[in-house]
């Protein structure tokens, strides 16, 4: 396969079932479950960072955590709209800790089915994969491609994404394009023979426009023009000439050693979730960086930047930051049915 899958769930492969630590020691009192302490459970999973792998098919990912000592009412599940949710799980008798992290879905899975359930000492938790955009075919013209005015233009966000390929016997009607999702698919046959003389397959770019891919294939030259997505209006960052302490500073976003720059030579934007610092002197000396912002800064006209005493920063008011929404997951104390249905069932349930 030559695209990138969406990460799985964030969690543990060691202590999924079947892998349990060796007891080695006491945290506290209390009987053993299985030759199994709940505390001995707890520290290696505080030592250990890996991920497990949720088992995945046709429509959700779901996967199991084994928490013996632990029911029901002893565990909580707070999903988030930013595609992560938390599970907290305690003994029955609340005196320990067995499990508590916050996890990661897929990036093709609906937090808004979210479900979980505690059976015999297992956690389950499943989530249903949102639908994928139907396969779309894209007409392939016989006509000459003659549009070369953007692949000479230097403002590269303009360029479109261009696929060209020879391809020489091979006539419009004998080429098939299709998109599905983000990945693109090209197929051309010689007349006359029965099997593929060039198949491809393609990871489309993010910011690829997939509702305007346009192909043309003429005299032997197969192209493909994927169009980018509109580039949005950066935001402008002003730039001051005071620095305030750093606990004024609710995040710092960038801090830079500007010797012999002042605040009128510099010019700072956000834009595609980066951070763009330019400096220009008269003498023609300049300097640019990027940093990559936080997932949680939203709000950009909280973003403020200083030049003093030769030094740049960058910094987010609390403001900028926007919290993801919350919202609890009950969990069942009998086993998720994961049968065919389940995903219409879990749409219809706000729960």
């Amino acid at each position: 396969m030559m695209f990138a899958m969406a990460p799985f769930l964030a969690a543990m492969s060691a202590h999924s079932r079947g892998a349990f630590p060796v007891a080695t020691g006491r945290c506290g009192g209390g009987a053993p479950f299985g030759g199994y302490h709940p505390c001995d459970l707890f520290d290696a999973m505080m030592e250990h960072e890996s991920d497990f792998q949720a088992e995945d098919d046709k429509n959700k990912y779901s996967t199991r955590i084994s928490v013996p000592g632990a029911d029901a009412n002893s565990t909580q599940v707070t999903k988030y709209d930013d595609g992560s949710f938390h599970v907290k799980v305690k003994s029955v008798d609340g005196k320990r800790t067995i499990f508590d992290r916050r996890l990661q879905l897929p990036d093709d899975a609906d937090p808004t089915t979210l479900r979980a359930a505690v059976v015999n000492g297992e956690l389950h938790v499943a989530a249903s994969k949102m639908a994928k955009p139907t396969p779309v075919t894209v007409p392939v013209s016989a006509d000459v491609d003659n549009d070369d005015s953007n692949d000479n233009d230097n403002d590269n966000d303009n360029k479109p994404h261009v696929l060209r390929k020879n391809v020489p016997g091979v006539a419009a009607e004998d080429v098939q394009v299709t998109v599905d999702d983000y990945v693109l698919r090209v197929e051309a046959r010689r007349r006359g023979e029965t099997s593929t003389s060039y198949k491809r397959t393609f990871a489309m770019p993010e910011d690829a426009e997939r509702s305007g891919v346009s192909a043309t294939c003429a005299l032997g030259v197969l192209t493909v023009r994927i169009p980018k997505k509109p580039v949005p209006v950066p935001v402008a960052v002003p730039v001051s000439d005071t620095i305030p302490e750093a606990e004024q500073r609710h995040i710092q976003l960038a801090h830079l050693n500007v010797p012999g720059f002042k605040p009128s030579e510099a010019t700072v934007e956000v834009t595609r979730g980066m951070l763009r610092i330019k400096l220009s002197k008269e003498n023609g000396e300049k300097r640019e960086r990027f940093a990559s912002l936080p997932d949680s800064v939203k709000n950009h006209e909280h973003i403020h930047a200083a030049i003093a005493n030769g030094v740049m920063a960058v910094w987010a008011d609390s403001a900028a930051v926007r919290e993801p929404a919350e919202m609890t997951v009950d969990v069942s104390s009998t086993p998720l049915a994961l049968d065919d249905d389940w995903v219409m069932a879990a749409e219809g349930d706000d729960a």
